[in-house]
C-alpha cells in the first residue's frame, strides 16, 4: 500500500511549481491545494496564483477564504492562508468585494503567553487598500471604522495599529474631499503611534499638496519631538521641493539629535538637487556632529555613481579622517 504524502512533501511539491510554465497541468494541481484543508498548503498555492496572475483561479480563492472562516483559530491560526489568499486575488485585480469586504472587518483574536493578540490585523489593512482599488460601495464608513481599530477590543500589543496606517493610506488613495478631512480629523485628534499620524499627513499630500502643505507644516513643532517627526517623514516621503523651505525652517528650531536626524533624512528623501546641496552645505560644513548627520542621510543615494563621487570630493575636501571612514564604510558597496 502506498505510504500516504506527509504535509512537508505535499509543500515541497507545490513549491517546485514555482518554477514551471503557466499551464492546464499547472493551474489543476494549484486548484488541487488550494482546496486542500492545511492552511499552509492553501497559502503556498495562493500565493503561486497571485504571481501569476492566474485570474482562474479566483473562485477557488474565495471559497478556500470561505472554508477558512470556519473555526478559524484551529483551521486557520496567524489567519496565514486569508492572508495569501487577499493578496492573490488583490494581484490579480479582482473586482468582486465580498472577499476583500468580509476580510476588512474580520476579528481574530489569538491567546499568547501574556493575553491575546489581534492575528488578523495584517488582513485587514490588506483588504482596505484592495477595497480603494476598486471603490467599494460603503467605502468611506468602512474606513472611517478603520481609522479607529481597535474598537473596544483588547489586544497584548497594538497589532492594529498596521490596520490604522492602511486606512489612511487608502483614504489618500481616495482622494476625495470627504477623505481628506477624515484624515485632517484624525492627524488633529492624534494616535498613539506616530507613524499612524505620518500616514495621514502623506495621504493629505498625496491628495493636494498645494491645499494641505501648510497644515502638515504646522505639525512641525519641536517641542513634540514625536508629532514632528510624523510631519518630517511625511514631508521626505512626499517628495515635493516645495517641502524643503519648511524642513529648513524646522531645522533651525530643532535641538535634538534624533530629531535632527530625522530631517535631514527627509531632505535626502526629497532627492531634489537643491536637497542634495543643502545636505553638502552640511557635510562641508565645521560642524562636525552635523557633518556626519548630513553624510548618513546622504547613504540613501550610495547607489548614484555621480553623487558619490561629488560626496567623496566634498569629504576629501574637509579632510577629517572620521568622516572619510564614515563615506568608506557607508558608500563604498560591493557590486
Amino acid at each position: 500500500m502506498a505510504k500516504r504524502a506527509s504535509l512537508d512533501d505535499k509543500l515541497a511539491a507545490v513549491r517546485l511549481l514555482r518554477d514551471q510554465p503557466t499551464s492546464p497541468a499547472l493551474v489543476a494541481e494549484l486548484r488541487k491545494s488550494i482546496a486542500d484543508r492545511s492552511n499552509f498548503l492553501a497559502s503556498a498555492a495562493a500565493v503561486i496564483a497571485g504571481d501569476r496572475r492566474l485570474v482562474e483561479l479566483a473562485s477557488d480563492l474565495e471559497s478556500a477564504y470561505k472554508r477558512f472562516l470556519i473555526d478559524p483559530l484551529k483551521n486557520d491560526k496567524l489567519c496565514r492562508a486569508k492572508i495569501a489568499i487577499v493578496q492573490a486575488l488583490d494581484k490579480m485585480e479582482h473586482d468582486r468585494p465580498e472577499t476583500f469586504q468580509n476580510a476588512a472587518r474580520h476579528i481574530q483574536l489569538e491567546p499568547v503567553w501574556e493575553g491575546l493578540v489581534d492575528a488578523a490585523a495584517p488582513l485587514r489593512a490588506l483588504a482596505l487598500i484592495a477595497l480603494v482599488r476598486i471603490d467599494a460601495p460603503g467605502l468611506l464608513t468602512l474606513l472611517v471604522d478603520a481609522l479607529n481599530d481597535p474598537l473596544q477590543r483588547v489586544s497584548k500589543d497594538d497589532e492594529e495599529r498596521v490596520v490604522r496606517s492602511a486606512a489612511a493610506q487608502a483614504l489618500g488613495y481616495q482622494g476625495s474631499e470627504a477623505a481628506g478631512l477624515l484624515l485632517r480629523l484624525k492627524a488633529r485628534v492624534g494616535d498613539r503611534d506616530p507613524d499612524v499620524i505620518s500616514e495621514c499627513l502623506h495621504g493629505l499630500l498625496t491628495i493636494s499638496h498645494q491645499e494641505h502643505l501648510g497644515f502638515v507644516a504646522g505639525f512641525l513643532e519641536p517641542h513634540d519631538e514625536a508629532r514632528c517627526e510624523a510631519a518630517v517623514l511625511a514631508l521626505g516621503r512626499s517628495r515635493l521641493p516645495e517641502a524643503l523651505g519648511p524642513l529648513e525652517a524646522c531645522w533651525r528650531r530643532a535641538s535634538s539629535p534624533p530629531l535632527q536626524e530625522a530631517i535631514l533624512l527627509a531632505v535626502a528623501m526629497l532627492r531634489t538637487p537643491e536637497a542634495v546641496d543643502h545636505l553638502l552645505d552640511f557635510v562641508a560644513g565645521e560642524n562636525e556632529p552635523h557633518s556626519r548627520m548630513a553624510l548618513s542621510a546622504l547613504k540613501i543615494h550610495c547607489h548614484d555613481a555621480r553623487l558619490t563621487e561629488r560626496i567623496e570630493r566634498v569629504v576629501a575636501a574637509k579632510g577629517n579622517r572620521e568622516l572619510k571612514e564614515q563615506f568608506e564604510r557607508d558608500f563604498r558597496t560591493d557590486d
